[in-house]
């Protein structure tokens, strides 16, 4: 019943909006509208977000607001676009009716009808990045300053100091040349020149100041109409009056919201706090080895939650920040510690950490679990791991924490997670503790099937942005991003790179609530018929079906249909683990590429059923002589690629010389013998799957110049 009255009140006052937001016409106005169909309107088609092109289209702030005015009025209007001088001369030529984005100045009353502003936007100088410090309008003087032709302000910009303004048509031009250094410094409005900055990826401008002269402090928006024409000026004027908030609110959050133009526009800043943003980029550090919450990639570039986090955070405060790159987590604090960057955007409050820096609340907390071995059952408590060696990462911020309030444990500290997940998995630890982010990020390409999340334990880590603790300015701005982010950015975020659940524990309340609805279910399914038991069985025997062939089809997607080993696209994906690994830790691997020699004489004498037979002979030889830790699949035709991961030259040497001997040596029905040639190479810095493979081929190529049935290696 509550539901209904709430949802009636929601109806009624919605009708109320619609009744409040009418406009009510004289009959000569009404008479004006029939007697003219068509409203002739100039806009321009690069004033973003206000009138811009779109796709195939012109969009923005002003065509729905037009849009708006022809549904309360039958107004119908014809847009007519060009640059400001172009549209601006055919309104005073009197070509159009109306012209949109002007702004009132007296010296237009004789040839303009104005409506009052439907906008209000600040005015802006940008200098590029070398300019030096900017003391206002003096630091100008002398200088070539761009500004568009036939700009309301003109006037005024003319009478201040020695300036050299230079006069242009478009806005793309004023901007480029800015960029290209050809004029010190332009004014013009913020949403327009922050839209194109962003477009093209400007990196040289600067944003020095508000401009504010005697009788112009922002740009008016307004429609102008023609003086001929006061009928039209009226039914305009009044559907402005008469628009609703909630109406004006809508528009500006679809088009000035959801472009973000604004500094500060979507959080509440003081103007100390604009000025910082406007002003300073704003240096940060990682860790650049702390994946899923920060790292790098192969490219060196900046990914991880905090990154996603960092693109939040420029968004919603239209701020520039520049990542400062270091080797590891213990520089980037030291780097902070030696203001060399300003903020880390994920670090945990402690002690010794809080005589460098500042925090802003905690915005992220993220559960420690413990990893244990498959058979090992439920972690209910931090302290069921009393008597039992605990892996935990030297040096994090929770080992102190945890030692201090659980003295009774045994933790083993280790130098990463790889070293504890293995010593788990090997027996030599009970359990890893470590965050459910790492650890299951882990999980999804390694350790599957050996290795579980056992429990959560109480204690969660909680990250805050950190902020040195001179730049009390810098935290007051990100306090008020870490208010503003939602939940269901938090959430977004999380999925992404947080996508696994860990091994709940027994919970009897529920339980007793399950076997209660049990029960209900069982009594009513007493009631069902024959029929519906059958479609059940039917049904459930359909999921199977569908799941046994969702797993034969999974085998099919990673192994070759002939010899059962991993297919090409399977190999590059093991290659790219391992090239990972080799980044982030060091961790060197070995890649062979071998090729069955002259099997092409083998399919042309015996045919290509031997032919296969023979691939399948190999293949098995393979997998029975290579080492569990070794990935081997065919690569195309009669070439095999084999991965050797956390191997040397020496050991793949040895490994690759038995193989090739073993090969030669083995009797093949119908063919005989055959011999294979062997080319591999060692895992470098930097390397792509196509380097790689590409010195192992080389290598392959000398085998098999060198004469066949030989090992190569390429450096």
């Amino acid at each position: 019943m509550k539901v209904f009255f709430s949802r009636l009140f929601l109806m009624l006052c919605l009708s109320f909006s619609t009744l409040a937001s009418e406009v009510v016409l004289t009959e000569e106005e009404q008479a004006f509208i029939a007697s003219h169909p068509v409203i002739k309107v100039a806009m321009m088609p690069d004033f973003t977000p206000f009138s811009y092109k779109s796709g195939a289209g012109l969009v923005g702030f002003e065509h729905d607001l037009l849009a708006l005015i022809s549904e309360k009025t039958g107004l119908r209007f014809e847009i007519r676009t060009d640059k400001w001088t172009t549209i601006y001369n055919a309104f005073k030529n009197k070509e159009v009716d109306m012209i949109s984005s002007i702004s009132y100045k007296e010296y237009r009353e004789p040839f303009t009808l104005f409506t009052s502003p439907y906008y209000n936007i600040p005015i802006m100088i940008f200098v590029k990045d070398n300019f030096g410090e900017y003391k206002g309008l003096q630091s100008l003087e002398g200088k070539k300053v761009g500004v568009l032709k036939d700009v309301f302000y003109i006037e005024e910009l003319k009478k201040v100091g020695n300036l050299n303004l230079v006069y242009y048509d478009s806005y793309d031009a004023l901007t480029k040349d800015l960029v290209f250094g050809k004029i010190d410094a332009l004014m013009q409005n913020l949403p327009n020149i922050n839209h194109l900055i962003k477009k093209y990826l400007y990196t040289n401008i600067t944003l020095a100041s508000e401009l504010s002269l005697p009788n112009t402090k922002r740009e008016d928006l307004r429609f102008g109409i023609q003086p001929e024409l006061p009928l039209l000026s009226s039914i305009v004027q009044k559907t402005l009056s008469a628009m609703m908030k909630q109406e004006k609110a809508a528009l500006s959050d679809k088009w000035i919201g959801s472009i973000k133009e604004y500094v500060g526009g979507h959080i509440l800043l003081n103007k100390n706090e604009i000025a910082y943003v406007n002003t300073n980029r704003i240096k940060y550090c990682i860790n650049p080895k702390g994946l899923p919450f920060e790292g790098l990639n192969e490219k060196g570039e900046h990914i991880g939650m905090s990154a996603d986090y960092y693109q939040l955070f420029s968004q919603m405060l239209s701020a520039k920040f520049e990542l400062v790159s270091t080797n590891s987590w213990n520089q980037s604090l030291e780097y902070i510690k030696q203001r060399r960057c300003d903020m880390l955007a994920l670090g945990m409050e402690t002690p010794e950490r809080k005589s460098y820096l500042n925090f802003t609340s905690s915005y992220l907390e993220v559960p420690l679990v413990v990893a244990t071995r498959v058979d090992v059952p439920f972690i209910n408590h931090i302290l069921d791991l009393e008597g039992e060696k605990v892996g935990i990462i030297r040096g994090d911020a929770f080992v102190n924490i945890l030692r201090s309030r659980y003295p009774s444990l045994e933790l083993v500290e280790v130098d990463d997670i790889y070293e504890g997940l293995d010593k788990v998995k090997d027996g030599q630890l009970f359990g890893f503790i470590d965050t459910l982010a790492s650890i299951g990020y882990e999980f999804q390409s390694q350790y599957f099937g050996e290795l579980k999340i056992a429990g959560k334990i109480n204690e969660k880590l909680k990250l805050s942005i950190a902020v040195r603790n001179d730049d009390e300015t810098l935290l007051a701005v990100l306090q008020k991003a870490v208010n503003n982010i939602t939940n269901e950015l938090h959430r977004k975020i999380l999925n992404k790179w947080i996508p696994i659940k860990y091994e709940k524990g027994i919970d009897y309340k529920l339980i007793w609530e399950v076997v209660l609805v049990a029960l209900l279910i069982v009594l009513l399914l007493m009631y069902w018929n024959t029929k519906v038991t059958k479609a059940n069985k039917l049904l459930k025997q359909a999921q199977r079906d569908i799941e046994d062939k969702n797993k034969a089809l999974e085998r099919l997607a990673q192994t070759d249909n002939l010899t059962g080993l991993f297919n090409r696209r399977k190999l590059e994906e093991l290659l790219q683990i391992e090239l990972d690994r080799k980044e982030r830790f060091e961790r060197d691997f070995c890649l062979s590429i071998l090729d069955i020699d002259h099997f092409k004489q083998v399919n042309d004498t015996f045919g290509h059923q031997t032919g296969d037979s023979v691939l399948v002979a190999v293949s098995e030889l393979l997998v029975s002589s290579l080492r569990k830790t070794d990935y081997v699949g065919r690569y195309g035709g009669e070439e095999f690629i084999i991965i050797f991961p956390e191997s040397n030259l020496e050991v793949v040497t040895v490994l690759l010389e038995a193989l090739r001997v073993k090969i030669a040596g083995e009797g093949f029905e119908d063919v005989g013998s055959v011999s294979a040639s062997f080319g591999f190479t060692l895992s470098q810095s930097g390397d792509s799957i196509e380097a790689i493979i590409a010195r192992a081929d080389e290598a392959l190529y000398r085998a098999k110049e060198g004469g066949r049935n030989r090992v190569e290696v390429q450096l």
